[in-house]
């Protein structure tokens, strides 16, 4: 776990909550809820009505708000600057997480490919499948909220700058905003396959949420509970596994059924979210080596 040590200050209550959001998530797809007396939704129906996975979804745009305004919130930066690198953070592990659900898909389906053609092609490569109405796809089907989160990184400049500027007015009105899209596109079919979870609009209360936490909390809070080390650890590292984790969890559950051939049904789950775990832990790796492989191959050109 030490490899997952940042040279910057960490927050260990941020590493906190994604560690609880990833649980929740992929509880969610576990189906726990009947064994633990819970409803699968929850809410507002045609407004908020979700499940343990949309609450986990909720808490992972408000910590990617909080994360962003920590770390650019008080700095100047260069917009392309700023999406590059937001870009090579997501795509990479996104990239290797739909590798392995298309393995998974060939599987199931004979090494045959009935999805294979150019809607699909583009929107594997962008990761925007929810804005043309289909979802996440047919490989993995988590990969919706790609299209979702890349949004926000576009957005985030200026309602960082909004939000610095008069903060309380700006989280008004962006919670009318999120508000009404969220009542007009509950009541009418205007847009494809739930477009509450995925229609940035319906969101960006959300994300701002976090901006808006930074702006009138004190930093020192974020730090609050940095020197509980050893568990922090442990937050660390499900919190850098938990992108990868959000992807790859949901192709894999097949596991879940095979592993019931030959053992009891809650040990198959533990099987099931060891490999799920170690192939998010792997993407990861991978990524942090074409990171730095990257960053060598800068630098020697720069000389």
């Amino acid at each position: 776990m030490d490899k997952f040590k940042k040279k910057y200050k960490r927050f260990t209550l941020l590493d906190f909550f994604r560690t609880i959001a990833i649980m929740l998530l992929v509880l969610s797809h576990l189906n726990f809820e009947k064994f633990l007396g819970l409803k699968k939704f929850f809410g507002i129906q045609n407004f908020y009505w979700v499940s343990l996975g949309g609450v986990a979804v909720t808490i992972f745009l408000i910590l990617s708000g909080i994360v962003l305004e920590l770390n650019y919130g008080k700095k100047k930066f260069q917009y392309s600057y700023f999406l590059a690198k937001r870009f090579f953070k997501i795509y990479p592990v996104y990239y290797l997480s739909l590798f392995v659900g298309i393995l998974i898909y060939l599987k199931h389906n004979n090494l045959q490919c009935s999805v294979c053609n150019v809607s699909n092609l583009l929107a594997s490569i962008t990761g925007f499948y929810a804005f043309i109405g289909k979802w996440g796809g047919p490989f993995v089907a988590t990969s919706w909220f790609i299209g979702l989160i890349i949004t926000m990184y576009f957005l985030y400049p200026f309602i960082s700058k909004r939000i610095q500027n008069r903060p309380h007015t700006t989280i008004i009105v962006l919670l009318l905003v999120s508000a009404l899209s969220r009542i007009l596109l509950g009541r009418y079919n205007i847009l494809p396959t739930r477009p509450l979870d995925w229609f940035p609009l319906c969101r960006v209360f959300e994300f701002s949420l976090g901006i808006y936490l930074v702006n009138i909390i004190k930093k020192d809070f974020w730090l609050c509970i940095n020197n509980f080390k050893k568990i922090g650890r442990i937050f660390a590292f499900i919190s850098e596994i938990s992108f990868p984790l959000f992807l790859v969890h949901y192709p894999l559950l097949f596991l879940i059924k095979y592993f019931s051939r030959f053992t009891d049904y809650y040990l198959a789950i533990i099987l099931y979210l060891g490999v799920s775990i170690l192939i998010s832990w792997i993407i990861l790796i991978l990524v942090n080596k074409l990171s730095l492989l990257f960053s060598n191959y800068k630098q020697s050109q720069s000389y």
